[in-house]
């Protein structure tokens, strides 16, 4: 990505800000149609075209999953066309609603705006395939992983004839990873300062060339950790859930649920954009990454167990291994053993 780390800095800053409503953007709210009014006039400012249709706007109408009553939902989706039309997409999908009448900016305005810049960047210099910007409505609780959710209802009712590259969702992206974060004390943080730089990447199974995607792209993502894990470690904590039940390959990333997950906290006075930029830079290697992918390239499916390894060992480093170890957590040499390993990271709510 050129764009100078400052500028890429107060770009997803601006955006945060203008969706980082003091009374949040809940379905059925003020604030909901504010954030899809300021969406949409930066999806026509950007140029996206249209996804289905002439509107950026794909609404439905379904009962409310508290009492019944009819509800209006918009998903808002474009595209940027990419130089041969004929190859399989990239999504690029986040949720853009609130799950309490609060600023929610690391849920999930972080990402949506990181989306944008990027949805901007890819106007300008097209990619070799088309890009799918996607955001998405409702995806907090009480629609979550319901009918009425909006990427369920984007998969299920406008996917069912496209073949995606990828889909890659982000959820949780902006805040830092604390030792707490990882059930570890507070007092870790003084001796392994570089896991506030952590982010989670989910879906590496779903496609065979995606661990050696995930891993280069990893290896040049300044100011990063990247751990990569499978899916089923984590299960549909997002908008990607629809795309993995439909078989699409996907990716998930996410620094998971911080201290102020789901509070009136959640607001842009934690929010490291720095780290939010660096993670933009990460998103933005892997598209390139999976855009150039040969046609020819072996997509099978299979256990990237040796791949998740290494990644947790450079995620981690060897201070942070040796911490573990205090805590009577080594480094998994088997599968069994990283269920074990991964589930005790679960617990920490870090994924």
């Amino acid at each position: 990505m050129k764009l100078p780390h400052k500028i890429l800095v107060e770009r997803l800053t601006q955006h945060s800000q203008a969706l980082a409503l003091p009374l949040g953007r809940r379905v059925g709210q003020p604030g909901h149609d504010v954030a899809r009014d300021y969406l949409l006039k930066q999806m026509k400012r950007i140029g996206l075209k249209p996804f289905d249709g002439d509107s950026y706007e794909l609404t439905y109408e379904l009962p409310h999953p508290n009492g019944g009553k009819l509800q209006k939902f918009t998903n808002l989706v474009g595209v940027i066309p990419g130089r041969d039309r004929t190859l399989p997409p990239i999504l690029l999908g986040a949720h853009y609603d609130s799950v309490i009448d609060a600023p929610c900016v690391d849920d999930n305005a972080t990402s949506v705006a990181h989306n944008l810049v990027l949805a901007e960047q890819y106007s300008k210099e097209p990619l070799e395939r088309d890009v799918v910007i996607a955001f998405f409505d409702a995806e907090e609780p009480p629609h979550f992983l319901g009918k009425t959710m909006g990427s369920r209802r984007f998969c299920e009712d406008y996917c069912g004839d496209i073949d995606f590259a990828a889909v890659i969702v982000t959820d949780l992206v902006g805040h830092d990873v604390e030792a707490s974060d990882l059930g570890l004390p507070k007092a870790a943080s003084s001796i392994m300062p570089h896991l506030k730089k952590l982010v989670a990447v989910m879906g590496s199974e779903s496609d065979g060339t995606f661990p050696e995607i995930v891993e280069s792209a990893a290896k040049g993502a300044k100011g990063l950790r990247v751990l990569a894990t499978l899916h089923r470690y984590v299960g549909p904590m997002s908008d990607h859930a629809a795309f993995a039940d439909a078989g699409h390959p996907f990716l998930f990333l996410s620094c998971g649920q911080g201290r102020h997950y789901h509070t009136p906290e959640d607001t842009l006075d934690w929010i490291n954009f720095d780290k939010l930029a660096n993670i933009t830079r990460l998103i933005a290697d892997l598209v390139t990454r999976i855009d150039q992918t040969p046609p020819t390239a072996d997509h099978s499916q299979m256990d990237p167990f040796e791949f998740e390894i290494r990644m947790l060992r450079k995620a981690l480093g060897p201070i942070a291994i040796a911490g573990l170890r205090a805590y009577g957590m080594a480094i998994p040499e088997s599968r069994e053993e990283l269920d074990d390993f991964i589930g005790g990271l679960i617990d920490g709510n870090l994924m």
